[in-house]
């Protein structure tokens, strides 16, 4: 069974007062996943932006905010058979944002089921914290030991320097969007961990960080997660109307 593997395709930011950014072209391969962490930050709060480009559905992920709204960090999928090259344009409508960053990376082996990587989604949870100099965010329990695990974190602390990706996940990019205490970084790794976390330097506190963790879907994958009024469950399977979980049989013998 082939693992998840990642690479990286574009990052970047900026500090210049807008309602929509580009990034740089890039080029996302035919079926794999692609994921985009978006940090943005607005006075009186930032709206979830939207996103277009390379003849990709972007479809979010997750999103959540502090600072009453001011600081948002957004997750969105993709994945297509004939993606075109180009820059990705991260709008937000109407709404004038004081600065933006960006991080998107693509996933192979995945599940390429659904429509715009959505088969290779099974769970994505957000956490904030506005207190300390880490942030976990808790998965349930993954569907199966191939799948890989994904965070994206926006921070916004006092005087950060550095951010640091949890024990056993390799930092995919790490940005700080022109001050001082505002970074954009994305992690991964290529099996389960249920604790999606990174601390940074500094003072820490207010007005905090945001994380949102992912499961990708390994393409051999037999079993998921979703959620459920909010709640993460195992997937089950009905024979006269009693739940079990799934499993095999040998010789008639459970």
């Amino acid at each position: 069974m082939a693992a998840i593997t990642q690479a990286l395709l574009t990052s970047g930011g900026t500090t210049v007062d807008a309602t929509s950014f580009a990034t740089a072209s890039i080029t996302p391969s035919a079926n794999k996943l692609v994921l985009a962490a978006v940090f943005a930050a607005k006075t009186g709060g930032s709206v979830t932006p939207t996103l277009s480009g390379n003849g990709l559905t972007w479809v979010q992920v997750g999103t959540d905010t502090v600072s009453t709204g001011v600081y948002r960090t957004t997750v969105f999928r993709a994945m297509g058979a004939s993606p075109s090259a180009g820059a990705v344009t991260i709008d937000f409508g109407a709404d004038t944002q004081v600065r933006c960053g960006w991080i998107i990376s693509e996933f192979t082996n995945i599940n390429t089921s659904g429509t715009n990587g959505s088969g290779a989604i099974v769970q994505s949870v957000t956490n904030t914290t506005t207190t300390g100099n880490s942030l976990i965010v808790t998965l349930a329990a993954f569907g199966d030991a191939n799948n890989a695990t994904f965070g994206g974190f926006g921070i916004v602390s006092d005087t950060p320097t550095t951010v640091t990706p949890g024990t056993g996940f390799t930092e995919i990019a790490e940005l700080n969007i022109g001050a001082d205490d505002q970074f954009i970084q994305t992690e991964w790794r290529n099996n389960n961990d249920t604790t999606v976390d990174a601390s940074w330097d500094g003072v820490g506190g207010t007005p905090g960080a945001i994380g949102i963790a992912v499961e990708i879907k390994n393409a051999t994958s037999s079993s998921s997660v979703k959620t459920y009024k909010g709640l993460a469950v195992a997937s089950v399977k009905t024979v006269k109307g009693l739940a079990i979980a799934s499993r095999k049989t040998k010789k008639g013998l459970a």
